[in-house]
């Protein structure tokens, strides 16, 4: 389901996070809110989806919200889906570490001392983002751009059906083997999530990169095995390369939840359609 804003905020801010999803729906915006509209599947996939689904996302900026993992995960999976973003600091803090790259260009309203006070400048600059804009050019000029683009696109069907068939050469694509592909973890954390609404307490997240990309992705499989210290088999995840969720630096490779923080290694292998292991890595908390 689509949605106009993504809130994204920490615990902490909970109730300015509430009041600000209840103005904007108010003025008939469409709001995501994690609290109220994450469902029973896996918290991390819900959240890549609604961000996928939102026109713009507000951040509710403090102290709070600025060293979340969660925060910084949703911020930078935003940012690499190019994603308009409106801070509302609501506390002065500044920018810094990583936010401070992606956010330093991004609109900034100043929310503080009074966060509630600044509700009709947050409304205007979500009306100015979602509107629909027309260029004065396109009234004018639109049935000749309209015709040229239907051109340029019978062209490059017929460029794809030429290249596809034997007279345009070889269309087999790169032939993927075992060893042809690298995969690394960056990303391997737990976020303690006792406080949150769910039905567990712990929430691992594993993200990185495959380096290359296989052509045939529909052919590919994450599997991340979770382990304990003992070496026990927690859970295990299993995407399909072609929907694995992107940010700015790769992969959400998959994720786990637990009742305690017993997880501690992992084991992340890229399989293709014969159960042949491409990529392996091995990664610990």
């Amino acid at each position: 389901m689509s949605h106009d804003v993504y809130v994204c905020y920490d615990d902490k801010n909970q109730e300015i996070a509430n009041k600000i999803c209840n103005h904007l729906e108010k003025k008939s915006y469409r709001c995501w809110l994690k609290s109220r509209d994450v469902g029973v599947g896996n918290v991390i996939d819900e959240m890549m989806e609604a961000i996928n689904n939102s026109i713009l996302m507000v951040l509710v900026y403090s102290e709070d919200s600025k060293r979340s993992n969660f925060v910084n995960t949703e911020v930078d999976f935003a940012f690499g889906e190019n994603k308009q973003i409106i801070v509302y600091n609501i506390d002065g803090s500044n920018l810094d570490g990583g936010l401070e790259f992606l956010l330093k260009n991004k609109l900034m309203i100043e929310a503080h001392p009074n966060p509630e006070g600044k509700f009709g400048e947050l409304v205007s600059a979500v009306n100015e983002i979602t509107k629909p804009y027309v260029p004065p050019f396109w009234k004018r000029y639109k049935i000749p751009i309209i015709a040229v683009v239907a051109i340029v696109l019978i062209a490059m069907v017929g460029a794809f059906i030429f290249t596809s068939s034997d007279g345009g050469g070889d269309s087999s694509g790169m032939q993927v083997n075992a060893g042809d592909i690298a995969i690394n973890v960056t990303d391997f954390h737990v976020d303690d999530v006792t406080n949150e609404s769910s039905s567990w307490n712990y929430s691992y997240f594993v993200g990185g990169t495959i380096s290359p990309n296989p052509s045939n992705p529909d052919d590919c499989r994450i599997i991340v095995d979770f382990y304990d210290q003992s070496g026990e088999l927690i859970d295990t995840s299993e995407t399909v390369l072609s929907e694995a969720q992107k940010f700015s630096s790769g992969f959400i490779f998959g994720s786990a939840v637990s009742d305690t923080n017993n997880i501690n290694r992992i084991d992340v292998q890229l399989v293709n359609s014969d159960n042949v292991i491409l990529a392996q890595c091995e990664s610990q908390l």
